[in-house]
Order: structure tokens, then C-alpha cells, then sequence
């Protein structure tokens, strides 16, 4: 999957920032002119225009610098980064009031525009609540702030999901290496990478478990252009990308392990002091004990035939049979297919 692709998967992310500003600036200036007004519609046009302008300059912005994976200000305090942010926002809001108000003036005369204290207050509050709610949202996981506000997983369901889970190799004799401290900083620094690859082909990343990236896809989403296979082998063109970094920081190139594996899962929200939206179910188990069978057979990658069976492998990644496996903790064999690519998916 090469860049064209990935912009492809971003457009509609970027879409949905400018239509959602166009909206709440059509509103904002609705309210704050027509309504004193009611056979002006200046405000009203004047706020989609101006929406536009900050959807438009503030999603690829988000997108492809502030919060891409990896970049600098995702790795700095919460704080911090609500502050930079914020202070980014308010530049692109106050640039495009002004670019709004001198395309469409309230009077065709009116050329300068002064801020007026209640735009000054508006921009203001709005950077630091988009800012500190986009801060929160991914403290907390893709569409974890959205499920729990609109409560869609209160009441337990069952889903169809798609699980990726990540393993690294050798991880005990790295973390004797490095001591504590080193070790954590390899593994923030493995899971920024693996995630960023995953994100990408619109995975959700559910949980980081030692030294395991879990991901998962709703299963019609990952299975179309098979994303859960590329984002799996785009993860490992990513390490070997970044040997030589990995090599000079840490001493040693990281290697590791991915089982692949769908079906039924139950998903809710789970616990009171602390609340998460949790995922459980033989589906999951059956994909951890996957990663174990890349252990035992010594494999890079294995996919269940369940997956596999759901979905057009690419021309570039290879399935070869491994038959029927036994999994520990299951009673009936699983049918299992070692993956490989010829290029980096």
C-alpha cells in the first residue's frame, strides 16, 4: 500500500473536518448575525465560509503533522500538547475569520475588519475544548470518547471483529540488556512505530500488553482490501525501515511475531473506578494462542483459515498451508496458514 493509497484512506477523515466546521460556523454566524437580523444572511454565509477555511487548514494540519503517529507533539505531556495545539487552533480560527469577513463583508463598503471581543472569547474557548477533546480521545483510544458519551456499548453486544495481535521476539533477554528504564523506552518506541503502520489501515489499537500491540477491526472494515493484512506486513516494513535507528539507539534490530484471527466477540463497558469499553471471548484467546504457534513453528506470521476465508489476499502476500494446529487450551485443532509478502505490503 503505497501513498496514494493511504491518502485514500485519509480523505474521509479530512471530509469530515471541513463538513463538521462549515456546519458549526454556519450555525456560529447564524446566531450571531441573522438572528438580529432575519433578512441578513452575511452571518450564515460568512460562517460556512469561514468553517471551511479552518476545516480545511486544521485537518491536514491534524493529520499529517500535529498528530500523525510518531510526531513530536504526540509524545509530550497531556498539557503541553492541549496548550500547542490550542495556540496552533487559534491562529488558524483568527486567520480565517479575517479571510471570512473580507470575502463576505457585512457591507459591500467594509473592507477592514477589527476583532470584536465575542469573536476574540469564541475562538478562544473553542481551541481549548477541540484541542482538549482530541487530547482525550486519543488518551483513551479511537472512538473510545464517542462510544462512551453515546453510551453504544452500555449494554454489552456481540461483534464481529477482527484480531491483530503483535509480539515481540526475545523480549526477556532485551529487557536484561537494557535494564528497566531502557526496555520501556524500546517498547514505547515499538509501539509508536507498529501502531502508526496500523492506524494507517484504519485499525483501532485495543490494548498494548507488555511487550504485544493488540489490534482490531469491525470485520467487514478489515477485510476490505484486506487492511488487516496489510497493516500487518506494513508494520514489519516499518522495523526493517528502521533497523539501523533501532541498531544505534538500542543495540539490536527488533524482530517479532503476528497471529491474525476473527469471530464473535463481546463488547461493553467493563468496571466504575476505572471504566474501559472491553473486549472478550474465545476469538481473542484463539488469536493469542496464534502468536504462540508462530513460536512453536517458528513463522513470522500466521492467519487463520476463518480470516482468510473471509477475504482476497493480495497479490503480493503468499498463504501456505500449515493443516490443522493444535492450540493450547482448545480442544479441536485450528486450520492455520503461515503468510508471506514479496514486497512490503
Amino acid at each position: 500500500m503505497g501513498p496514494r493509497d493511504e491518502i485514500r484512506i485519509i480523505l474521509p477523515k479530512l471530509v469530515s473536518y471541513v463538513v463538521a466546521a462549515v456546519v458549526i460556523g454556519s450555525v456560529y454566524g447564524y446566531f450571531t448575525t441573522t438572528a438580529t437580523s432575519p433578512t441578513d444572511f452575511h452571518g450564515l454565509i460568512r460562517g460556512g465560509v469561514t468553517g471551511a477555511l479552518i476545516g480545511g487548514i486544521i485537518g491536514p494540519l491534524d493529520t499529517f503533522l500535529l498528530q500523525a503517529p510518531g510526531a513530536p507533539l504526540t509524545r509530550v505531556p497531556f498539557l503541553l500538547n492541549v496548550a500547542v495545539r490550542a495556540i496552533v487552533y487559534l491562529g488558524v480560527f483568527l486567520f480565517a475569520l479575517v479571510v471570512g469577513h473580507w470575502l463576505v463583508p457585512d457591507h459591500p463598503q467594509t473592507s477592514v475588519f477589527s476583532f470584536q471581543r465575542l469573536d476574540i472569547l469564541f475562538c478562544f474557548a473553542a481551541t481549548f475544548v477541540v484541542s482538549f477533546v482530541f487530547e482525550v480521545n486519543r488518551l483513551l483510544g479511537q472512538n473510545v470518547l464517542l462510544a462512551f458519551t453515546t453510551g453504544r456499548y452500555y449494554r454489552a453486544k456481540v461483534e464481529q471483529r477482527i484480531f491483530l495481535i503483535i509480539d515481540m521476539k526475545n523480549s526477556t533477554a532485551a529487557a536484561e540488556r537494557l535494564g528497566e528504564v531502557g526496555f520501556h523506552r524500546l517498547l514505547n518506541r515499538l509501539v509508536v512505530d507498529l501502531s502508526g503502520a496500523i492506524v494507517l489501515r484504519k485499525g483501532e489499537i485495543y490494548k498494548y500488553v507488555g511487550d504485544e500491540v493488540i489490534a482490531t477491526w469491525p470485520l467487514a472494515e478489515g477485510v476490505k482490501d484486506a487492511y488487516c493484512l496489510r497493516a500487518c506486513f506494513a508494520a514489519i516494513a516499518r522495523l526493517v525501515d528502521r533497523a539501523a535507528d533501532y541498531e544505534r539507539e538500542f543495540g539490536r534490530r527488533v524482530e517479532f511475531r503476528a497471529g491474525l484471527h476473527c469471530g464473535p466477540v463481546v463488547v461493553g463497558e467493563m468496571g466504575s473506578v476505572k471504566k474501559e469499553i472491553a473486549l472478550s471471548g474465545d476469538t481473542l484467546n484463539t488469536a493469542a494462542r496464534i502468536v504462540d504457534a508462530c513460536r512453536d513453528t517458528g513463522e513470522q506470521v500466521i492467519a487463520s483459515a476463518a480470516l482468510l476465508n473471509q477475504l482476497i489476499l493480495p497479490k503480493n502476500i503468499i498463504a501456505r498451508p500449515l493443516g490443522l494446529v493444535p492450540l493450547r487450551g482448545k480442544e479441536q485443532a485450528v486450520e492455520l496458514f503461515a503468510l508471506e509478502t514479496t514486497t512490503a505490503s
